[in-house]
């Protein structure tokens, strides 16, 4: 408590200097991260690090990022698949005083080199799968270096001689002196309304946010996380800072499949675990007592909002609290409400197996929230139980879009910015999540909500994932709910009309779909469902 409360007053602390920090309050042999895959290019022989064994990696990589060029303030890309050495990256990459663009390595080819243009990246980190998305031709053009990732090497391409060795620099460097508001990272959005948007943090917002968690968050030695959120996304960027200063042990997974995630639990001794909903989905659709998951204390989910129906089988595995081998507590489920723009929980619910409020509850700010309202176009506060625009206003806001100010424009409103939610807040202070606002159904002369009518019908037996969206039909305008059921389900429509009369009786007409098969539903960089697409699809 007392290393904790040291942190969290730490005026000096930045971006670049927490892993010195966190040394020299855990040791350097305190052992930090696990991870799967090769990390070889990184001169990492095992699969694991000790603070001490972290910070002569992150140094080398510091000084090989200043040998191929890099300046304060350069923008470098990471572009590849999911693994530890995405945050390792990021790490060296702050601490010589460039400024981090991780990057989903999902995106197209077209997008990527779209995205480096828009950030203006001197620099790029991609692996194999990545390389040969990108024209070589226009980034040397633009005179960009890509740094190919291989599996034992690190190799800057378009050099007619071989390049410097990562193994050559020393592990000894000074971390650049960061101060509060200096730019540190550029995350990008999951473009669910159109081309992924450039998120600018400075090292305040990020360490605001590390310092926030340590608060309210169960994090300490005796416990090891699972981060198997995306690796790129600013949840896991920043979550690594706070893991440095929590002394919190993690487990950096490499693509496993959610059987293999749940294998890792048992085997690396997992009590707390990160993901993104679309994990959790998958990891519901599976047989949970074929797994040993006793260890699980609590299951933390970021990105998007989680259903009761999935929330209520996690939690009725593991045990937040036992006593003599005897669960008195069930595990318990923290969903975080927020954006990369937030940069921090703006609201958070925890849930056990006996929780009861659902029906879209996301929970209340914390102490460490930004401040949370339900205005209308003008920014004005509504009065409770009203649907409306959710603002926020904090010091872990970010600074910007990267040369889009124009994003900005009305939804940015003294220090307040709407994050294109609609929510309610009752007179108890609980808030709802509606929907997005681009994602309102205008049918019958009423707005309709989608989430509501997601959330009652992943309640029935066999139902895998729902999807709400409007069509045009005509010169109506209908919700259409498309339903994806299990391979061995058994459902009728009938039962889904009788549900959805019975729970939302003022629902009006709608179209509806029942599939075996969901993927052809177009879905984003982080695993959302990009109704924007499927709407289009189903015109006509």
């Amino acid at each position: 408590m007392i290393t904790r409360l040291q942190f969290i007053f730490d005026k000096t602390l930045t971006a670049a200097n927490a892993l010195d920090k966190s040394i020299a309050a855990y040791g350097a042999d305190f052992e930090i991260l696990r991870f799967s895959g090769n990390q070889k290019h990184l001169g990492i022989a095992g699969n694991s690090l000790t603070l001490g064994e972290l910070r002569s990696v992150v140094n080398r990589l510091s000084n090989y990022l200043r040998v191929i060029g890099v300046e304060r303030f350069n923008r470098v890309g990471v572009c590849k698949s999911g693994a530890v050495d995405y945050l390792i990256l990021t790490l060296a990459i702050l601490r010589c005083g460039a400024i981090s663009v991780p990057i989903n390595g999902g995106i197209s080819g077209e997008n990527l080199q779209k995205y480096l243009d828009y950030t203006g990246c001197s620099h790029v980190f991609v692996d194999s799968a990545t390389v040969v998305k990108i024209s070589l031709a226009a980034i040397a053009e633009k005179r960009q270096r890509v740094i190919e990732i291989k599996a034992e090497s690190l190799n800057v391409l378009g050099q007619d001689h071989e390049g410097p060795r990562l193994l050559d620099q020393s592990p000894e460097f000074t971390p650049v002196a960061i101060h509060d508001h200096d730019d540190v990272m550029i995350v990008h959005t999951s473009g669910t309304t159109g081309f992924p948007k450039g998120v600018l943090h400075g090292s305040h917002s990020i360490i605001r946010a590390a310092k926030g968690q340590l608060k309210i968050q169960p994090l300490t030695r005796n416990n090891r996380i699972l981060l198997a959120s995306p690796a790129n996304h600013h949840i896991t960027q920043a979550g690594i800072i706070t893991n440095l200063i929590a002394g919190l042990p993690a487990y950096i997974p490499a693509g496993e499949t959610p059987e293999e995630l749940l294998a890792l639990i048992p085997r690396e001794r997992i009590s707390l675990m990160l993901a993104f909903p679309d994990i959790y989905t998958d990891i519901c659709a599976l047989d949970l007592s074929r797994y040993d998951l006793s260890g699980i204390k609590v299951w933390m989910a970021g990105g998007d909002s989680s259903h009761e129906a999935h929330i209520r089988k996690l939690t009725s595995a593991g045990a937040f609290f036992r006593v003599f081998g005897k669960r008195l507590l069930s595990s318990a489920y923290i969903e975080f409400f927020g954006t990369s723009e937030v940069g921090f929980a703006a609201l958070m619910k925890v849930s056990f197996s006996f929780t009861k409020r659902f029906q879209r509850y996301v929970g209340k700010p914390t102490i460490c929230s930004p401040k949370v309202k339900i205005a209308d176009a003008e920014g004005n506060l509504l009065p409770a139980n009203t649907p409306g625009r959710l603002m926020v206003k904090g010091p872990t806001l970010f600074k910007g879009y990267w040369n889009a100010h124009d994003r900005l424009h009305g939804v940015h409103m003294d220090g307040w910015w709407w994050t294109g939610d609609v929510a309610l807040k009752d007179k108890r202070g609980r808030f709802y999540h509606l929907d997005r606002e681009v994602d309102v159904i205008h049918a019958g002369g009423a707005r309709v909500f989608s989430l509501p009518i997601e959330e009652v019908l992943l309640k029935l037996p066999g139902v895998y994932e729902v999807v709400v969206v409007s069509q045009q039909q005509g010169e109506r305008t209908l919700p259409c709910i498309i339903i994806q059921t299990g391979a061995d389900a058994q459902i009728s429509e009938k039962v889904i009309r009788q549900s959805l009369q019975q729970e939302l009786p003022h629902l009006p007409e709608y179209n509806l779909r029942l599939i075996d098969d969901c993927s052809a539903i177009p879905r984003g960089l982080t695993g959302k469902i990009l109704k924007r697409e499927l709407r289009a699809m189903l015109v006509g």
